[in-house]
């Protein structure tokens, strides 16, 4: 092989050589890059959007929930002084609790919010109502047990307009010990039925079980 041929040769080979790692250090390049600043991928991009079904399984399988609602008559077996809403509650957690916070939504017949007002409020009242509970002055100076439920949860209500649906959820608890959980779904809750009309789509709307007006 002549020189000149010789040199023709390896300058191509030079070309070669420099393209190929201008190619790897490009894709370096663009993988430290993608490494630093990750592609949005589907479930990251799209908010989650939860069903009334979805939430109510979430907070059903929590430390503490809300495990049935009721609408109480003015008068009726209780004998209240005014119509009520009232709650279940069972302590799925391993600690004795001392205190919670329960939270309600109320909905007319046609699944519209209803702002929740108490006889002696003075405002218009607000579509979701949280209600603070001590144990400790509520049930003979007991706590609440685990895989206990505790059943005197009322909150007085205005009759008008009437409520059909009731929605509630623990939004967190205090133990005996000082051990505090708050409900991380306490804001999809509310975001979900704090005045909004519900979805008539759902299967899982939990209109509750009214008791006989007094006569």
């Amino acid at each position: 092989m002549s020189i000149k041929n010789k040199r023709t040769v390896i300058i191509i080979l030079l070309i070669i050589a420099i393209g190929a790692a201008c190619a790897v250090w490009g894709a370096s390049l663009i993988s430290k890059q993608n490494s630093q600043n990750p592609q949005p991928t589907e479930s990251t991009t799209q908010s989650e959007e939860i069903s009334y079904d979805d939430l109510d399984a979430l907070l059903s399988n929590q430390p503490m929930c809300v495990n049935g609602v009721q609408y109480f008559y003015k008068g009726g077996e209780k004998k209240l002084d005014y119509d009520a809403m009232g709650a279940t509650v069972l302590n799925n957690s391993d600690v004795k609790i001392k205190s919670f916070v329960i939270a309600f939504c109320a909905f007319d017949v046609d699944g519209k919010p209803i702002k929740i007002k108490q006889p002696t409020d003075k405002n218009d009242g607000a579509y979701i109502r949280t209600v603070s509970y001590d144990m400790i002055k509520m049930n003979k100076n007991s706590l609440l047990e685990p895989q206990q439920t505790f059943d005197n949860i009322i909150f007085y209500v205005n009759d008008e307009p009437q409520i059909v649906t009731i929605k509630a959820c623990i939004k967190g608890y205090e133990s005996s010990d000082k051990v505090t959980w708050t409900n991380p779904y306490y804001e999809t809750f509310k975001q979900l039925y704090a005045g909004q009309t519900l979805k008539t789509e759902t299967e899982s709307q939990s209109s509750v079980s009214q008791s006989a007006p007094a006569t």
